[in-house]
Formats: structure tokens, C-alpha cells, sequence
């Protein structure tokens, strides 16, 4: 159930074979169910998830109940609740399968040994949060002040699967506004 993994570290990296055969034997292979949780809020996060297929789901709830869509992880990509991971607190944020997913699951510790054994896999990881970073700081600024519409539009443009593979509920998270809303801006278009 590794292959999925090796072939992502084939296309991103120039790993040697038995460095992927290395590194990939330390994830352990995991079936989620549909809105099963991963991780949750005030716990500290411990492990770090590449998705073989499927989608998982980055949130908080805010102090009025309303959750809040950080970030959507589809096929062949890492995720993990990255202040967590990396600080050692507890969380604010769930991970949660979005649909029923196949994940690989390398604990924090295996993960870290592997970052300082293997430069090219640490430098994979660096990228990792170089994306996290640039796509919370895009969404931040293309969303501070915009209409609606427009941060659909921004969506169709940028995320345009999010549209289709993802509940209207969890897009309208993603976006900051209800539902209800984002079925009047998609009537709209």
C-alpha cells in the first residue's frame, strides 16, 4: 500500500530507490471512514498524513460554533495540523476525512528521524511548509475584503475541484460564509 507514497517520492525527488523503500516502510497504512477524525482539538498532534486517495479536512470551531475550513487535502499530498506538529501544543484545529480515504501515517519522531537522515526528504518537507505558508497568506490577503463572488470566482480559478468533489457546507467554511450563501453566489454564475 506504499506505491502510491514511493511514486509521489519518485516524481519530487531523486531519493534512491532503497531510500524510498526506506522511508515509505515507516508510514503505516490506514482506511478512514467518512468524517472520521484524525485529530482533534487540545490534543497534541503526532502524526503527519500523506493522502493516497480520498480528502481530508483542516478546521477549527470558532467560540460561536461555526467551523472554519482551513485547508482541504486531496490525493498525493502531505497534511498535517502544522502549529501542532511543530510545537508540541495542543490543537485548535481537527483533521478530519472529509470521505472515505486511504492514508499513510508516519509518527512525529519516525518523521523527524527521517528529515536528518534523508536531505532530499527534508527538503520535501521544507517545500511542504513553504506551500502551507504561501497558500494561508493567499488566502488571507485575497480574502480580506472581498465579495463574495469574488472569493468564489477565486475558488473556481484556483481550487476549481473543491467545487465539485467537496460538500457546499465545508466550501462555505473554506470561503467564510453560510451555505445558504454560497448557493445564491454559484446560482449567480
Amino acid at each position: 500500500m506504499s506505491q502510491q507514497i514511493q511514486e509521489f517520492l519518485r516524481r519530487k525527488t531523486t531519493l534512491r530507490e532503497s531510500s524510498i523503500t526506506d522511508i515509505t516502510s515507516q508510514f503505516k497504512f490506514v482506511k478512514t471512514k467518512r468524517n472520521q477524525i484524525l485529530e482533534t482539538e487540545g490534543k497534541i498532534c503526532k502524526n503527519f498524513y500523506f493522502v493516497n486517495k480520498g480528502c481530508l479536512r483542516l478546521f477549527e470551531i470558532d467560540k460561536k460554533g461555526v467551523e472554519i475550513t482551513a485547508y482541504f487535502c486531496l490525493e498525493d499530498s502531505f497534511i498535517t495540523v502544522l502549529t501542532s506538529f511543530i510545537n508540541q501544543k495542543p490543537s485548535r484545529d481537527f483533521l478530519v476525512s472529509l470521505e472515505n480515504s486511504e492514508i499513510s501515517v508516519i509518527e512525529r519522531v519516525q518523521f523527524f528521524k527521517l528529515l536528518e537522515q534523508y536531505s532530499e526528504f527534508k527538503t520535501l518537507y521544507h517545500e511542504f511548509i513553504e506551500f502551507a505558508l504561501i497558500h494561508s497568506q493567499m488566502r488571507i490577503y485575497s480574502f480580506l475584503g472581498m465579495e463574495g463572488i469574488d472569493k468564489l470566482k477565486w475558488v473556481m480559478e484556483h481550487e476549481p475541484g473543491l467545487l465539485t468533489r467537496i460538500p457546499s457546507k465545508a466550501v462555505a467554511s473554506y470561503l467564510g460564509m453560510t451555505n445558504s450563501t454560497l448557493s445564491k453566489l454559484k446560482a449567480k454564475l
